[in-house]
């Protein structure tokens, strides 16, 4: 795998988390599956060569679209890729995804929207820009432009302060009356109507999101880290992470050692520099 990252400019990075630009060139000819945990980070996303798949109930293998802005998601994923694969995506913080849509996202399954559906003929513009330049930099900048653009428009600014003020209710960090104006249950209502979840499985899945960028990026799997994040103790944190990442948190570290790893998604951010495989 080859990896780039692009930190976001000062104006943006309330909203945008990083631009990375990756590429796989993988032996054979079948999908090779991709796991995603549970994450209340989105993204926005450009396929530039080869495909995503998601399986469906029957196990047909179903093409996502080129691009695809995800939303938070409670349960964790498995999508699988083209064995040649080139990306240019955003990571994006949950109010950034919120202020790029114009609703929840519900055009595909796994909290995913067609950014055709979103953007409309902006996006194909952009697509077919971002298509002819090569260099991985100035593809992301282009993402980042887009980003930009829209989140300055006044109705996605409010969108945003109205999405970071649920946010910081579901975190506790204020309260939902304080924070928004509304009551427990109307909080709630409200909040999963914009984020496609309820707060305190936000809350929860948030948790062990920090808890997985802290293990990859220090190397610690001891109870201090489950403490540290709020756990009782380490069988706590062992169940949430069987239920919200799909695997223990060491097989999850082991696994993210590889950049070519079937969990490559998750070390994506916490690696400083750029791996070669």
């Amino acid at each position: 795998m080859d990896l780039h990252f692009v930190r976001p400019p000062p104006d943006v990075s309330a909203w945008v988390a990083m631009g990375v630009h990756l590429s796989f060139d993988t032996p054979g000819t079948r999908p090779v599956p991709c796991h995603f945990p549970a994450l209340v980070e989105g993204g926005l996303s450009l396929v530039l060569e080869g495909k995503f798949f998601f399986q469906d109930p029957s196990g047909a293998f179903v093409a996502l679209p080129a691009g695809f802005v995800s939303s938070a998601r409670a349960v964790p994923l498995t999508l699988h890729r083209t064995p040649r694969l080139c990306l240019a995506g955003l990571r994006l913080h949950p109010a950034g995804t919120l202020g790029l849509l114009q609703s929840t996202p519900l055009s595909l399954a796994h909290q995913l929207a067609d950014a055709r559906d979103v953007f409309g003929c902006a996006w194909t513009r952009l697509a077919e820009r971002i298509a002819e330049e090569s260099v991985p930099e100035k593809r992301l900048s282009g993402l980042m432009a887009f980003a930009r653009e829209r989140l300055c428009q006044e109705a996605h600014r409010e969108r945003l302060r109205t999405a970071s003020r649920l946010q910081r209710a579901a975190l506790r960090e204020a309260t939902p009356q304080d924070a928004v104006g509304l009551s427990l249950r109307q909080f709630e209502r409200v909040f999963a109507g914009h984020f496609g979840v309820g707060p305190k499985l936000f809350q929860r899945v948030a948790r062990v999101e920090g808890l997985l960028r802290d293990a990859l990026v220090t190397g610690t799997t001891d109870a201090g880290l489950a403490l540290r994040h709020g756990y009782y103790d380490q069988s706590h944190m062992a169940r949430d992470l069987r239920t919200l990442a799909g695997a223990s948190l060491r097989q999850l570290a082991q696994s993210t050692r590889r950049p070519d790893s079937e969990h490559w998604a998750l070390a994506v951010g916490t690696w400083m520099t750029a791996p070669r495989a």
